[in-house]
């Protein structure tokens, strides 16, 4: 190819690859709210998602919802809250225990200026939290905290695991564990792994897949004892993959797999036996990208394509991906507008789109 063609072929690839985004439907989950959704296809055949509400990504009077959907994802119920109390109530992990009881795990904080500026070096208080939900998500129990204080502090991220065995997984992430011996290492970013053997109802620490420099981890179950984590991190915003042989007890070594800026991820187990990872994109064009692994579960960042490219900036993101019954896949996102549907506003949206 001439040097000149190339030229205008890498000037023209972002404008291409956004243009092929644009042909997948969307749809509005929710409107005026819905940061960092987590999705789930609930026992009962819905898919529900929890989603944040109540102010923007940083603010006060932040609460978490739940939406619904009984036709794989083509229409929503308005928000149903979850729990709103007067800290700014945030970060959510979601699952359904094999009782079939809810479980929504969530950080609150206190540290907000009187002017509501965010004051994330303060001492206010802060706290790890778990409500659930045993009549499926009509009513909330009252949150009771997770203990978390061998780390300092710790913030959940992203979808919980119920194994065969009834046990739960899902990632925390905060300070570096605290010995009786030693003074605490610095407050750097660790991702944890805690399991619940009561349904979710209390919680422990049970490993940490990787050093310290991680944070939101997306957990799957890939068979037979095999976990997948998809770890972002703290240095530049890259997702990183580690692998456990063990239920979760240990873990080799995180491998990049992202570029910087392209996090946090999403990971969802297909049919045919390969892994789809889906992340925000916090580059030009903002938005979310999707990437499949070959038959052997390896990813191949440079095979990775656009769902979505039309967010106004980097805030955005946090994809959470579910199947639907048709074989197709609908894949949850936020972003605080769009190009292309400027009446959405912040908003959680979805994108409809198949695997090939």
């Amino acid at each position: 190819m001439p040097r000149r063609s190339l030229a205008l072929l890498l000037v023209l690839l972002p404008q291409l690859t956004a243009a092929a985004a644009e042909d997948y439907p969307r749809r509005l989950v929710a409107g005026g709210e819905g940061y960092f959704p987590v999705a789930l296809r609930l026992a009962d055949g819905r898919i529900a998602a929890v989603l944040r509400g109540g102010g923007p990504h940083l603010s006060i009077h932040g609460r978490l919802d739940i939406v619904f959907s009984s036709d794989e994802g083509d229409t929503w119920t308005n928000p149903h809250l979850v729990i709103d109390t007067p800290a700014d109530d945030r970060n959510p992990a979601f699952g359904q225990a094999k009782d079939g009881t809810l479980v929504v795990a969530f950080w609150r904080t206190f540290r907000y200026a009187a002017d509501g500026q965010y004051a994330p070096d303060s001492d206010k208080p802060v706290d790890t939290q778990v409500t659930r939900s045993t009549d499926g998500g009509k009513t909330w129990s009252d949150p009771r905290p997770i203990d978390v204080s061998d780390v300092s502090w710790a913030s959940p991220y992203g979808r919980m695991l119920t194994l065969a065995d009834g046990s739960m997984l899902m990632n925390l992430y905060g300070g570096p564990v605290r010995t009786p011996d030693r003074k605490p290492p610095a407050e750097t970013d660790n991702s944890y792994v805690y399991r619940s053997t009561d349904n979710g109802l209390t919680w422990k620490r049970f490993s940490t897949p990787g050093p310290n420099g991680y944070n939101e981890t997306a957990l799957l179950e890939t068979g037979a004892g095999r976990l997948l984590a998809a770890m972002r991190t703290a240095k530049d915003g890259a997702v990183a993959l580690a692998h456990s042989a063990d239920g979760g007890k240990t873990w080799d070594a995180p491998r990049p797999l992202t570029p910087p800026s392209v996090h946090p991820a999403d990971l969802t187990r297909l049919p045919d036996g390969r892994l789809l990872l889906t992340c925000g994109d916090r580059r030009r064009p903002f938005g979310v990208r999707a990437l499949l692994s070959d038959p052997a579960g390896q990813f191949h960042w440079d095979q990775s394509i656009s769902l979505v490219t039309d967010a106004p900036d980097a805030d955005c993101g946090y994809p959470s991906t579910v199947r639907r019954t048709d074989g197709r896949l609908l894949t949850l996102y936020y972003a605080t507008g769009s190009k292309d549907h400027p009446d959405w506003g912040t908003h959680c949206g979805a994108v409809i789109w198949a695997a090939k």
